[in-house]
């Protein structure tokens, strides 16, 4: 999955086109981001609509469970919430700005000052000992979380909340698709893997034959016999899982099931959580509410197929206030 998952890092916030895919157009979209095989079939998008218009709603879900935005456009916040909550400092942020293709390619094309962009990071939390608050009574040496952000990365950025929403359901639509795909060509790689193994399991065979035909003319036992079942037993489940593969990779409508089954099941590999953050009397931030509600960070823990998992968050942007010089 190695793969898959360089492409979903990719294209968790990839810059598509901002116009709203219609229904048609989603089909499309998800045809160009698959096995081509599915178009030889007839009626394959009269038997797509319905599992796009699934996937569709389960990202528009998505895209509404996304905390913020928050407003980071003037510099109290551009402090306060954005440096203070998700960076170490602010040249950590002054070079995760530098270092960003996406957000850079945006601001180069549009002149606009404020806009809207999902910052997507590695989240890590771990167990650190401070003092705590109990009442009037200070509790000292007490196992606390500490959270830290890394591998900071801007995302979909746009000029305003549609087209943010619009940008990120064509991005997850595509990884849907493209999930499909992969799905496909990694049984054709375990095929060809397959083939290769049989072929030489079989040379191994036509050795092991003959060695045991010379132990049965010589009247002599050995290992061989052994090795000779043993190699027929595995070249007889090599056959049987390239026969299951070829029954499924042979026919078209396979391809359209694979699509199908995702789309249809988007939850199965993008789930999300909210995760609450806030800071304690020392400054530091720890996983978790508080009492407080309104005194909470919020997040969007995403995962992605079992392996990616990133944190998310919606802002709202100044480009002055990012870009600012400051003493």
């Amino acid at each position: 999955m190695g793969k898959l998952i360089q492409f979903l890092g990719e294209k968790l916030g990839l810059t598509a086109e901002s116009t709203r895919p219609g229904i048609q157009d989603a089909i499309e979209l998800v045809l160009d981001n698959s096995c081509p095989k599915i178009r030889l079939i007839r009626g394959h998008k009269k038997k797509l609509r319905q599992p796009v218009e699934s996937a569709l709603s389960f990202i528009a879900e998505l895209i509404e469970t996304l905390p913020g935005p928050l407003d980071v456009t003037s510099d109290e916040a551009f402090y306060d919430v954005l440096v203070k909550t998700f960076f170490v400092n602010e040249d950590q942020l002054k070079q995760t700005l530098a270092n960003d293709p996406d957000l850079n390619e945006f601001l180069s094309r549009n002149s606009t000052d404020v806009f809207f962009v999902l910052l997507t990071m590695d989240r890590d939390v771990k167990t650190i000992f401070g003092s705590r608050l109990q009442g009037e009574i200070v509790m000292r040496d007490v196992d606390l979380k500490a959270v830290n952000f890394s591998d900071h990365k801007f995302r979909a950025p746009s000029v305003t909340m549609a087209d943010f929403n619009q940008t990120l359901e064509r991005g997850v639509l595509q990884i849907l698709a493209h999930w499909s795909l992969e799905n496909v060509l990694e049984e054709q790689s375990r095929k060809e893997e397959l083939s290769l193994l049989r072929e030489e399991v079989a040379a191994k065979l036509k050795i092991l034959a003959a060695d045991r035909q010379q132990m049965v003319l010589e009247w002599r036992a050995g290992s061989g016999m052994q090795s000779y079942t043993a190699a027929q037993k595995l070249l007889e489940r090599i056959e049987d899982e390239l026969n299951a593969i070829k029954t499924k990779s042979l026919d078209t409508e396979y391809y359209l099931g694979e699509v199908i089954r995702v789309l249809s099941h988007p939850n199965d590999y993008f789930t999300a959580e909210h995760v609450a953050m806030h800071f304690d009397r020392a400054g530091i931030l720890l996983d978790g509410k508080t009492s407080e509600e309104k005194d909470d960070i919020r997040a969007l823990e995403v995962k992605l197929g079992g392996t990616l998992r990133r944190s998310c968050v919606l802002l709202k942007c100044s480009r002055n206030a990012l870009f600012k010089k400051r003493s």
